[in-house]
């Protein structure tokens, strides 16, 4: 493991000409901080801002978003704005969770946060009418193709009738514009930004339009918004094959693997053939439901990116090639289904296809780079097609690299690639490779590895060297 200084002594790593703050400004009279309430942390502030739904008509509906504040415990000397990710996470009550891993950047910086449009936090939007939509499905012709499109649409249907013009106006560009607005409240002539997840589209978003008024830009575990989808896709299963890989290598060394001793890919494999030709029982507690070769790759994707679930995983697999799939039962995703609220976002930001030849294309592709996993990105992208007959207003695009400050990013064995096609754009930026597998090691894990060079990135702008690897700290 990599010997790092204490976070509290980042000050004295400044570089010259990095990025200098000035003592934070005092607060637009838009913002009134007083305690949070609920079961938000005593430690945070909350406030209000309203912002249009459509900012293209700024003197139209406006909805409004919920922030917090955790303030610096030394002298602030500036801001760091975070989102969770999702799309659609509910920042306060993630930075409420997860406070003690930012405390390290708040021995210098504020750290704030928000609710974002149409949210999980269900402020904006009636999340009862939104909480079911388009089902997991790979459509093998053109009718089935067809016939999923009309499903998907009628599942949409409700949460988009309930706030039509919210729901037409929840893409990344807007949320991005969302987040200017918050700036600007806050005082701050530049933004520092902490994207975790999804929230890297909000952070790649505001980069794009707005590159004059950021100062620094951190991006952990972070989806490819930059390159077409074809690209993006490929980068993802790249990195969930390599994930794979290492759950395979564990079970060959683990004596305690349900799978121990047998080709567990091949298994996994025919685990999936046989569920693709005659879907395999749950429990009796499920009642009738069963799982297809979809729904166990979406139930398998989730524990192949934890090691906790690695057992599990392993465990399930091994039931499943007896014909039944109990042991994915409790993962709750199969027969999977996709928050509607939430695809409003993603779909607006660009992932679908256009037609059904560009979706047999895309799975034809899948089926090369990712044996174990293929189809599984275009089942969720499928969701989205109802929404291919309208312009899409915030596609993937490259970044303006050169007015731009040189960015982070952190990308476990997933993400990695995914990260890089983000941060590569814009010379000088640094990606930090974290051996291992772990989803969001900021957020998600406090690694203090990746906290400490995120902080003094954060705080006093200085990357680290090109190169640089975190692994995993002993448990």
């Amino acid at each position: 493991m990599l010997a790092l200084p204490l976070v509290m002594a980042l000050g004295a790593y400044a570089p010259a000409g990095a990025a200098s703050l000035s003592p934070a400004a005092t607060p637009a009279p838009s913002l009134t901080w007083s305690a949070c309430g609920g079961d938000v942390s005593a430690e945070l502030q909350c406030a209000g801002l309203a912002v249009p739904v459509d900012w293209a008509k700024p003197g139209g509906k406006t909805i409004t978003l919920t922030l917090a504040r955790a303030s610096a415990t030394g002298e602030a000397a500036g801001t760091v704005l975070f989102s969770p990710g999702g799309p659609g996470g509910a920042g306060v009550q993630e930075l409420s969770r997860r406070l003690a891993h930012f405390a390290g950047l708040r021995t210098r910086m504020d750290v704030v946060t928000w609710n974002p449009r149409g949210g999980a936090s269900g402020e904006h939007i009636p999340m009862a009418s939104c909480v079911k939509g388009p089902a997991f499905a790979t459509p093998d012709s053109r009718r089935e193709y067809d016939r999923v499109l009309k499903a998907n649409a009628a599942a949409i249907a409700p949460c988009r009738d309930a706030v039509p013009e919210l729901f037409a106006h929840m893409d990344s560009a807007t949320q991005a514009r969302d987040m200017d607005a918050i700036r600007a409240a806050l005082g701050e002539e530049k933004i520092s930004f902490l994207g975790n997840s999804y929230g890297g589209v909000l952070g790649a978003s505001y980069a794009r339009l707005f590159p004059q008024r950021v100062r620094a830009m951190a991006l952990d575990s972070v989806p490819d918004h930059v390159d077409p989808v074809a690209d993006s896709e490929r980068l993802q299963y790249e990195g969930l094959e390599n994930g794979f890989k290492r759950f395979v290598r564990w079970c060959a060394g683990a004596s305690d693997c349900a799978l121990h001793g047998r080709d567990v890919e091949k298994t996994w494999q025919d685990v999936v053939k046989r569920a693709e030709r005659l879907p395999l029982p749950g429990a009796a507690a499920a009642g009738d439901r069963r799982y297809d070769g979809d729904d166990l790759k979406w139930s398998a994707y989730g524990l192949v990116d934890d090691k906790s679930g690695w057992p599990a995983l392993a465990k399930a697999i091994a039931i499943a090639s007896k014909g039944d799939a109990s042991g994915f039962d409790p993962q709750g995703r199969g027969p999977g289904t996709q928050v509607t609220a939430l695809l409003a976002v993603r779909c607006a930001d660009g992932y679908h296809y256009d037609g059904y030849r560009a979706y047999r294309a895309a799975v034809r592709r899948s089926a090369k780079v990712s044996p174990n996993f293929s189809g599984l990105q275009e089942n969720g992208h499928l969701a989205c097609s109802p929404w291919t007959a309208a312009k899409v207003p915030n596609p993937p695009a490259p970044l303006p690299a050169r007015k731009l400050p040189p960015l982070l990013g952190v990308g476990p064995v997933y993400e990695y690639p995914s990260v890089r096609a983000i941060t590569d754009q814009v010379p000088g930026s640094v990606t930090i490779k974290y051996d291992d597998i772990g989803h969001g090691r900021y957020l998600n894990a406090g690694d203090p590895c990746v906290t400490t060079y995120v902080d003094r990135y954060l705080i006093d702008g200085k990357l680290p060297a090109p190169g640089t690897t975190c692994r995993a700290w002993p448990a």
